[in-house]
């Protein structure tokens, strides 16, 4: 079993402390693509305002859509590599590398074709009104079309720490974050500095990504769909979310509620990240572990990683709470509605950030362990079924307060669906080791 680099290999079932070292590089890098995504959301708000920044909101769910089925390709990649290292197969490890970049190629520019053929229709569908759409097909049109230079730091990323880099990670996050300071402006530099940023840190890690000749077919590109399918579907749900948080605060409120929700959703963007960072330096260090059949490490692996998703979701939570009237002043641009709206949802839709790390960590762990199924009930849980209760029973009775409250209530309510599968997974784990 020496195919895992060393230092990777030492880290299996250690310390909380010795965990967070390896996974802090992860989780600072996806921090640095959050505060890109926030540069992004300053500069259309400073210089366009609440159309430009509902306009990308309306078009995030396609975005996120998309998005997800790249993540599927590349979890499921991550997971059948990572059980071939385990189990000391470097050479087909490599070739699944290859077999997962291929499809990841295929599949994205398909999509981008599909986007760029029905682009008009597609703004519209996502709740695009006349005074809006402008912004939209902007910022759809360039991200859309272009889609493969957007997602290609997620493998680039996953296959950088399975082998060991996990530093480098860093480096491309900041990467990204220099490009969009360079290329601020409007609705269409936001999609095109995004672009260009992604494709530059890509660049940088490529070296890193141990490619062979192409092993697999068609049974292993199924196992990849199936295995990622969860993570796709995580993403998928969210994306279903916000579409459908876009058309209620449409009919409720207005641009200007979609515009406090854009807000809301970039400091929601910034905890996700963060625990997506964690969840992809768990998943080969879990995977490993699978493949090597040490399931008491993937137990440890499971507790370190929610200890240090708790300090995320916490400590992010506290900064909002003691910062939210800074944070809605700097994206209204001098907005006094804007700016209200915004710290009231800010108020109540962050408090789920106290309890979403469970609920995020117990899907990325059931995909790890190649139990995709209780992943996607748990993503279904907490992105829909959960949210839609409680948002379509309290509105009529409280009114805005019920649709900023429904996210929340959905990650409480979750919890009693996410806890059970873990602990019974665990079980069957034992059972077989």
């Amino acid at each position: 079993m020496n195919s895992l680099p060393s230092r990777t290999k030492a880290l299996i079932g250690v310390s909380f402390r010795e965990f967070a070292r390896y996974a802090l590089p992860s989780i600072i890098g996806m921090l640095i693509v959050g505060l890109q995504t926030i540069i992004d959301g300053l500069f259309v708000g400073r210089g366009v305002g609440a159309l430009g920044l509902a306009a990308v909101n309306i078009a995030m769910p396609l975005i996120s859509s998309m998005l997800s089925v790249s993540i599927m390709i590349i979890s499921g990649g991550i997971v059948i590599t990572g059980i071939a290292k385990g189990q000391g197969d470097e050479t087909r490890a490599k070739g699944y590398t290859s077999l997962t970049f291929v499809t990841l190629l295929v599949t994205i520019a398909a999509l981008s074709v599909l986007v760029g053929l029905f682009l008009r229709p597609l703004c519209y569908f996502l709740g695009s009104n006349d005074e809006v759409y402008p912004f939209v097909r902007q910022y759809l049109g360039i991200i859309g079309c272009g889609f493969i230079f957007y997602c290609i730091p997620n493998f680039t990323e996953a296959f950088t720490r399975l082998n060991g880099k996990p530093n480098w990670v860093f480096v491309s996050g900041v990467i990204c974050c220099f490009f969009v300071l360079r290329f601020g402006w409007g609705v269409a530099g936001a999609a095109i500095a995004t672009c260009v940023a992604n494709t530059t840190a890509a660049l940088v890690l490529f070296r890193f990504v141990r490619f062979g000749k192409m092993m697999g077919g068609r049974k292993e590109i199924k196992k990849m769909f199936f295995n990622g399918s969860s993570e796709m579907l995580t993403s998928v749900s969210a994306a279903v979310t916000t579409y459908i948080f876009n058309l209620v605060l449409m009919r409720e409120i207005g641009t200007m509620g979609v515009a406090a929700f854009t807000i809301v959703c970039y400091l929601n963007f910034i905890v996700n990240m963060s625990i997506f960072g964690l969840s992809q330096a768990m998943y080969p260090l879990m995977s490993y572990s699978v493949g090597a059949q040490n399931h008491r490490r993937v137990k440890s692996l499971l507790v370190n990683a929610l200890l240090l998703g708790g300090g995320i979701g916490i400590g992010v939570y506290l900064l909002v709470l003691v910062f939210k009237h800074g944070i809605a002043s700097a994206f209204s641009n001098g907005d006094l509605e804007l700016q209200t709206l915004t710290t009231v949802a800010t108020t109540y839709v962050t408090l789920h950030y106290l309890v979403s790390f469970v609920n995020i960590v117990a899907c990325s762990f059931h995909t790890a362990i190649e139990r995709p199924l209780e992943s996607v009930v748990i993503a279904l849980c907490r992105s829909i079924v959960f949210v839609l209760i409680p948002m379509f029973l309290l509105t009529p009775v409280i009114g805005q307060k019920g649709i900023w409250l429904s996210m929340p209530i959905a990650e409480v309510m979750t919890l009693m669906v996410s806890i059970p599968l873990v602990l019974v997974s665990l079980k069957r784990l034992t059972r077989t080791s």
